[in-house]
């Protein structure tokens, strides 16, 4: 076989993944600082170290219709990520979340003889049970960050281990955070474009009507700035780049994008309400397809309505306003502040990262 150029071959498509990507590449190369680490991802994976071939940006899409507008382009970047894990004929692909690109990439890799690891693997237990089925069939092994998906994915005969989740270790630091005294909501919009183009609107009117909050939006660097202008221009408004996990922090309440954005809020003992909106033909399809109660993880994880859920038509300025009511009340605080803590509780002190890492190096 042709010699290896990269030791491990890293694959995200989105913010989060290359976040969580950002501290395993430098846990890697604590411990072994020789290790050749490439990567299809971002610029956190890009600072902790990795080479980036190719920047997430190019290739992230999300939602049913969005994809399919872009089908033809999407399969030219799988093609090319193909042909970059041949060149560099890594010792480990290595495949975090974006199911949709990385199933396929897993497959290919398999194929060809590539030893596959899957970290924080797709949510089959939500839609799409067949994909549990191409997981057991092309993965050496895969790594989940929540407890409950154990069971599910070992009923299909997948080689996996529960190694803790990152949220622990990024928030630890921050539950020693003073609340500010001034009456502020965290708004997080989220982290692509097709999210911040639906929930923006929303919070500007939200805005416009609370005029006795102040509002810190928090903003990611990888979208165009100019998706933030529109809520701007508010004197309650104000807008911060890639510090969120501060922000929330110090907020009385927070309104959070469906996501992994929901557990770190939950994490810091904030009281939130979860949002999300799509495209009408995404969301319909959407429908169809997925069969679970709830959308955000921090009621997943629990089995039950820890924290109120607007999705779609749902997420808008009246229900938003009645709910900042009910979050303000004492006796809904203590009630979300025991549930967090059996969230916490549930998911354990593992360091996912070290976890993982230790894996890893013993399959190279």
């Amino acid at each position: 076989m042709a010699k290896s150029k990269s030791d491990i071959f890293i694959i995200c498509g989105e913010k989060s993944g290359d976040n969580h990507g950002s501290f395993l590449v430098k846990e890697l190369l604590k411990k072994k600082p020789s290790l050749k680490i490439h990567c299809w991802g971002g610029n956190m994976m890009k600072q902790a170290g990795a080479e980036m071939l190719e920047n997430y940006n190019s290739y992230s899409v999300m939602g049913f219709l969005e994809v399919l507008q872009k089908l033809r382009f999407l399969v030219k970047k799988l093609n090319k990520c193909k042909r970059h894990i041949l060149e560099f004929n890594p010792k480990i692909v290595l495949l975090i979340d974006f199911p949709g690109f990385n199933l396929r990439i897993a497959k290919f890799s398999k194929m060809n003889g590539f030893n596959v690891h899957y970290y924080i693997p797709p949510k089959a237990w939500a839609w799409n049970k067949n994909r549990a089925k191409i997981l057991s069939r092309y993965t050496d092994m895969v790594y989940s960050i929540l407890p409950f998906e154990l069971s599910f994915f070992k009923k299909y005969n997948c080689r996996i281990k529960y190694v803790g989740n990152p949220i622990y270790k990024q928030v630890a630091n921050l539950l020693k955070n003073k609340k500010s005294s001034q009456k502020i909501i965290s708004l997080l919009p989220g982290s692509r474009e097709s999210e911040i183009k639906y929930s923006i609107p929303i919070f500007k009117m939200l805005c416009k009507k609370l005029t006795n909050y102040n509002f810190i939006v928090c903003a990611v660097n990888n979208i165009n700035k100019e998706y933030y202008l529109n809520i701007q221009e508010l004197e309650n408004v104000e807008i911060i780049f890639e510090d969120t996990l501060n922000i929330v922090s110090s907020s009385q309440l927070s309104i959070v994008m469906s996501g992994t954005a929901s557990l770190e809020v939950a994490y810091l003992n904030i009281p939130h309400v979860v949002v999300y909106k799509t495209s009408k033909l995404s969301y319909y399809i959407a429908k169809l397809l997925v069969n679970i109660k709830y959308f955000s993880l921090t009621n997943l994880i629990l089995n039950k309505k820890v924290v109120n859920e607007f999705i779609q038509d749902d997420f808008n300025t009246e229900n938003l306003i009645s709910e900042i009511k009910r979050l303000n009340r004492s006796e809904v605080i203590s009630e979300l502040e025991n549930d967090y803590l059996k969230i916490k509780k549930t998911i354990g002190l593992k360091n996912s990262s070290k976890e993982v890492t230790e894996y890893l190096l013993k399959s190279l």
